[in-house]
């Protein structure tokens, strides 16, 4: 009994730990976005939330087991994501035409981050495959 729990919690730490580590990224990116773009520093999309989003996220991956590798598994974040953010955007009266590429941009990255990164810790860790009985 204590072994899912165990899985679970890996599988939360693994999605989190991974985006917290990368946050820099997007804040990196919001900051040459605010130089090139007028009126973008009125949008501060939620990043601090993306550790607690990646979490969730392979949680359910490794409770789903669903048929697709982890990185397609990623890249539907992405584009999930990307579609939220588009619509914070709309809602905060802040969008932009470029925004309009963020799903796609976000599903690549998101690809490619679950593919390399977020899959392999999965199987070090022993947090994703069949659930065994010990």
């Amino acid at each position: 009994m204590a072994r899912p729990r165990r899985r679970d919690l890996l599988a939360y730490l693994v999605g989190a730990g991974v985006a917290g580590t990368l946050l820099i990224g997007p804040y990196g990116l919001r900051v040459a976005v605010i130089e090139v773009i007028p009126g973008a520093a009125a949008v501060q999309p939620p990043f601090f939330l993306l550790p607690i989003l990646w979490g969730l996220w392979n949680l359910l991956w490794t409770r789903r087991q669903p048929a697709m590798s982890a990185g397609r598994w990623g890249a539907l974040l992405g584009v999930l994501a990307g579609v939220v953010v588009n619509l914070l955007f709309v809602a905060e009266g802040g969008w932009f035409r470029a925004a309009m590429l963020l799903p796609l941009f976000l599903a690549v990255v998101y690809y490619l981050i679950w593919r390399v990164v977020i899959g392999p810790l999965n199987e070090a860790l022993g947090v994703d495959g069949e659930r065994t009985a010990v």
